[in-house]
């Protein structure tokens, strides 16, 4: 009988220090719960931007593309040291977009950490090159090189000839741009605004001495 009572208390204090152990997992997944201020993924300012997929020109060949890898989710808005992303949605045979690569280049060369005149954060240019559902028009990847290489751009091209990122990001036309922090979140978008890209890079990047 003795041996039974002995067994019993052993068996209820494991079983209260399961309890204990269950409710502080609990209370803590509330606390993460309560704290945690997850963020949408979508393209709207205040999101977090969809992926791009695909592979992407560099100049020299087609290599497997990392849109992630851009990104540093630590960090801080006011941070000088993180590096911004300016993405463009373009079509070759693009009209617009044959009208504003020459800026395009311009502002990749002027907001870049080689620009000793440039005291604000490096902005990665990246152009994603569609093909618009336009009658007799068609896109290659040779075409989409020689635009790269007829503007002098420096900066990368991911192939959407099959339109995958346009539609994930839903992109009604081109060009469109975006304005993307450091930590993958949108901070501007060229849609329904009369501000350009460059304004917007001056406007909205953190500077050393500002």
């Amino acid at each position: 009988m003795k041996g039974k009572l002995t067994i019993d208390d052993n068996a209820g204090t494991v079983g209260s220090a399961a309890l204990s152990v269950a409710s502080l997992f609990f209370i803590a997944i509330m606390i993460i719960a309560f704290t945690a201020n997850p963020v949408a993924i979508g393209t709207d300012v205040g999101e977090r931007a969809p992926d791009v997929e695909g592979k992407a020109y560099n100049g020299t060949s087609w290599v497997e593309f990392d849109f992630e890898s851009y990104f540093d989710t630590t960090w801080e808005e006011g941070n000088t040291s993180g590096e911004w992303v300016a993405i463009i949605f373009m079509d070759t045979d693009c009209p617009y977009c044959q009208q504003s690569a020459s800026s395009q280049s311009q502002w990749a060369s002027t907001y870049s950490s080689n620009n000793p005149n440039w005291n604000g954060p490096h902005v990665n240019f990246l152009a994603s090159a569609t093909e618009l559902d336009i009658q007799g028009h068609e896109t290659s990847r040779a075409e989409i090189q020689e635009f790269r290489s007829d503007y002098n751009h420096n900066f990368p091209y991911i192939d959407d000839i099959d339109q995958d990122n346009m539609k994930e990001w839903g992109i009604p036309g081109t060009p469109n741009y975006f304005l993307i922090q450091p930590d993958g979140i949108i901070a501007w978008v060229s849609d329904n605004t009369n501000e350009d890209l460059e304004d917007a890079i001056i406007r909205l990047t953190p500077r050393d001495g500002a």
